[in-house]
């Protein structure tokens, strides 16, 4: 073979080899960047999220969230209103509703007010530590989809009970259809409590305050009897006084709440609440229950100026936190009118404290869920067995 054969096959040799490398470097540098640049465009479109995209669903749509997941719980809600009128039908009778007798369009204005107080009231509520996080969202977001007027006295049960008759009012109103097609997991029945009854210091129409009906039963304030009509989701139904105002009404809405929370952990729940009177006790407040603040000396003491050291601004579920001095200056003692009072404040302050969304609290070396879960998603809550932790 001539040397200028055997040139030309050497210059071959070298020119494969240079291809098959540059080859080789491509397609190292494709494997390499390629998942770069995908990490790249994930990151970009979780960074531009914004605040308002929240899911927002209706109770037991999905699986229990987290308490790092940002959800919305919608509340819808249908309210039910009762007017016993006087003859002339101008007047509410007093009668009998026993301590109401003003014009009949002064007392419907007044359960529009409240119960859009109400609604708003209970979604600052849930707004963890709203108080001092402008940017948190809430966990409940309350919608009324329907109102119902009769003109006439809450339909009661025939028996000597004197209760209303709770299953024949969710029947008429079709309840079932408006759980289960609707979305609806929450009636508000406006009404009244009555005369006193003859012989017995007690008003005569024996309501309770809220009752509870669905899969699990009834968890609720009342005699539990578990009698309303049962869907195949859980409702409550409230009884609220059109005689009195928002801060009533939303006690009456959170011994409910504290109701389903006692059914998942009442352990937790009372580590929250702590002792009922410290003040009077002399001890160490934590973040206090519906009826009574942190620094309360008897039941109802939401407007006491005096404080006492409470460690719920630094709570901890294992042991007693940082102390601070605790009193109505902290939710706002002035009663300004339905919409602004100390008791009303206060249950707000309180359950803002609740554990909520993204919330960094832990006990026995368990993550705390957004207790709000409880009552936005209860059947799920239920059917998972679930607990205030995580």
């Amino acid at each position: 073979m001539s040397k200028g054969i055997i040139h030309l096959w050497v210059l071959v040799a070298l020119f494969l080899l240079l291809i098959t490398s540059v080859g080789f470097i491509y397609l190292k540098y494709i494997k390499q960047a390629k998942p770069a640049e995908i990490s790249s465009r994930i990151d970009d479109n979780s960074s531009s999220r914004p605040l308002s995209s929240i899911a927002k669903q209706s109770p037991s749509d999905s699986p229990i969230a987290d308490s790092s997941n940002e959800i919305t719980y919608e509340m819808k809600v249908l309210v039910l209103k009762y007017f016993p009128l006087t003859n002339d039908r101008k007047n509410i009778d007093i009668a009998t509703t026993g301590d109401v007798g003003v014009s009949y369009s002064e007392i419907r204005l007044n359960t529009e007010t409240i119960t859009k107080n109400l609604a708003e009231a209970l979604n600052k509520a849930s707004i963890y530590l709203g108080y001092k996080n402008s940017l948190a969202v809430s966990s409940l977001s309350y919608k009324i989809i329907d109102t119902k007027v009769f003109e006439q006295g809450v339909p009661m049960l025939n028996n000597g009970s004197r209760k209303p008759d709770y299953y024949t009012i969710m029947l008429n109103n079709n309840i079932c259809n408006y759980v289960e097609n609707q979305g609806v997991s929450e009636v508000w029945l406006w009404a009244y409590q009555g005369p006193v009854y003859p012989g017995a210091n007690a008003a005569y129409l024996s309501i309770s305050e809220s009752k509870m009906a669905g899969p699990f039963g009834d968890i609720s304030n009342s005699w539990r009897e578990d009698n309303m009509p049962k869907c195949s989701k859980t409702y409550r139904v409230y009884t609220f006084n059109y005689g009195r105002g928002t801060a009533e009404a939303m006690e009456s809405w959170g011994h409910q709440f504290e109701a389903e929370l006692r059914a998942v952990d009442n352990n937790l729940l009372n580590l929250f609440q702590g002792p009922n009177y410290p003040q009077t006790l002399n001890q160490v407040g934590r973040c206090g229950s519906v009826h009574n603040p942190p620094n309360a000396r008897s039941e109802y003491d939401r407007a006491n100026r005096t404080s006492q050291k409470s460690d719920c601004l630094d709570w901890n579920a294992d042991s007693i936190g940082a102390t601070t001095e605790i009193s109505c200056i902290n939710w706002g003692c002035e009663d300004k009118g339905d919409s602004y009072n100390a008791s009303l404040n206060y249950m707000i302050w309180n359950w803002q404290n609740l554990p909520g969304e993204n919330n960094d609290k832990t006990f026995q070396g368990k993550k705390l869920r957004n207790w709000w879960v409880i009552h936005g998603d209860f059947d799920n809550v239920m059917r998972n067995n679930s607990r205030l932790t995580l």
